[in-house]
Parts: C-alpha cells; structure tokens; sequence
C-alpha cells in the first residue's frame, strides 16, 4: 500500500486564500486603513453619513428657532458619496522544472520524467506574497501610474484637506518636529481630535526624526515611546504620541518627506476583492508547452475623505 496523492490539489491551491489575504492585507499601511473587501473593478460609491448637531433649550414646535439657527444651515443630516477605484492586477510567470536538472536543485525533483511541479512551492509562493505586498505598499501611496492614483495625490488641501502648514517645517528636523507635530495635531477640529483612531502618516525619514525629536523632549517623554527596552529585536513602527490618542506612524510607501497627513482611520479606504475566487493564487501544470506556470490576481484601490484630514500639501 502507499499513498495515492493524484486526487490533492498543488500545494498553493489549498492555501491561495490565505496567500493572496496575507498579500493584500498585510502591507503596512493596509493595517492602518479600513478595508472594504468585496470590490469589483472600476469605480463604486462609499456612502457617508454626516450631520450638523444644535443642542437648544426646549421648546415647543419646529420652526427655525427649535431647529437651529439660520433653518436650513440647522440640524442637519446629510448623504454624500466617495468615490472608490479599484483596479484588477496580476502577476504571471512560467516556471519549467526541466530548467532544474543541470543545477543542484535537481536533487529536489521528481524522478519522473514529466515534471508536473517545481521544488520549493511553498517558498516561491511566500517570495511573490513579499513582492506583491510591497508593490501594494507603494501603490497605496503613490498610484499605479495609471487608473489609480495614491494617497499622496488624493490627501492634499486642494482636494479637500484641512491646512496644516501653519508652524510646520517638512521635511521634519528634530530641532523643530516637535513643535510641528503638535501644530499639525492642532489643525484639526475638536471633534475630529476626540476620534478614537488618529492617525498620523508620515515617511520613515520623518518618522525616525519624530522618535529622535520626542527623545530630546527628556526622560518625562521618551518612556512612552514603545519598546524603548526591546527586547524581541523587531522595531517599532507606530507609537501614540503623548498627550494624545493620535498614532504616529511610519508608511514604508509613503516616499515624500514633505507630505504628512492625519485624521481618522475610518475615513482613509483601501478597496479589494477577496470574497471570490477572482483574487487567488495558483501553481499549475500546463501540458500543452510542459511548464509550470504561476499566477496570482488582485484588486486594489484607496480613497479617502479628505475634509476629516489635515494635510501639509
């Protein structure tokens, strides 16, 4: 007796689901953005919900003077939409194992003469899960050149964004990012400040600028940055900055030190498939031309509403 392993699927058929979610949710920045899964390609409408709030003494009836000043420009509940592109990619790659035979890779092939599979799967796998969550990481930011535009172009005070260049030097220097950070901070409304998922975005030079401005403030402050006695090797990528709930975090995409931008997770959108079969990986065998052949499809595509940021561009 010995196993009949011909009826299994390749290896990265089995796990193409997990795969793909590790590759599209996994990029950094993705962690700090509201994922809205279940997008097809193209451009579909975020629905936001908003209203103007006037609290009065009580009275009776409905006229202007119950429902705030001015009557229309009074209580208020207002329907807008944004506007999401998302956009199919892929990534292809024909593989022939026969390649295999004059190196020592060969050792790990089957005997066989027809080769229906290539060595290391799994590892290749994870390879192209590492390239795609990087290029996912730069086109969150920066755009695809194409149909998508990034965050950088998106998250500007000409589209929207509430102005906070008052006070702010960028790029950060430590003798002045302190104080910058804070104006920031401090461009944005009350009400947005009282949100319980501020973020700050910046680029990693800023970032690490930020960490050293933070550690000059003495001893009071830089007990609170995160893992200051770490002991597990791995650094810090995100850190609430004192006397806030707003985190400071680093975006590995994001390539312009002069472009910092905060406000609400929830209002900062990354749109992809991954409710159906269209998002996958996969290893397979195609006897037609005898190779191996890779494919790995996609969506993606950000949005963000940018009258709940304030941005320095």
């Amino acid at each position: 007796m010995s196993f009949d392993l011909s009826l299994l699927p390749a290896y990265t058929d089995q796990l193409s689901t997990d795969l793909i979610s590790a590759a599209l949710l996994k990029p950094q920045t993705v962690q700090h953005l509201t994922v809205l899964p279940g997008k097809t390609a193209g451009t579909s409408a975020i629905n936001l919900l908003n209203s103007t709030p006037y609290i009065l003494d009580s009275t009776c009836g409905f006229s202007v003077a119950q429902t705030g000043p001015g009557g229309a420009t009074g209580n208020t509940t207002t329907f807008s939409q944004l506007e999401l592109v998302v956009q199919d990619k892929m990534m292809k790659e024909e593989l022939c194992p026969s390649d295999l035979r004059s190196v020592w890779l060969s050792s790990q092939l089957s005997p066989s003469a027809y080769l229906e599979s290539v060595p290391f799967e799994a590892q290749i796998a994870n390879n192209k899960v590492n390239n795609i969550k990087q290029y996912i990481e730069n086109t969150v930011w920066q755009g695809d050149g194409g149909n998508l535009d990034g965050l950088l172009a998106q998250a500007t005070i000409a589209n929207g964004c509430i102005g906070a260049t008052a006070g702010v030097t960028v790029p950060l220097a430590v003798g002045t990012a302190f104080a910058s950070i804070w104006n920031i901070y401090g461009a944005l409304s009350n009400a947005l400040k009282q949100e319980d998922d501020l973020v700050m975005y910046m680029s990693m030079t800023n970032y690490a600028i930020a960490v050293r401005a933070l550690m000059a403030e003495g001893n009071a402050l830089i007990t609170q940055y995160p893992n200051i006695n770490n002991v597990s090797g791995s650094a810090p990528m995100s850190f609430i900055w004192p006397g806030t709930n707003m985190t400071i975090f680093a975006a590995p995409g994001l390539n312009s030190n002069t472009h910092i931008i905060v406000g609400p997770k929830k209002y900062a959108y990354f749109g992809t498939g991954l409710m159906d079969d269209e998002d996958r990986f996969r290893f397979f065998y195609d006897p037609s031309i005898d190779v191996v052949k890779f494919m790995a499809k996609f969506r993606l595509g950000t949005s963000i509403y940018a009258s709940q940021f304030a941005s320095t561009i």
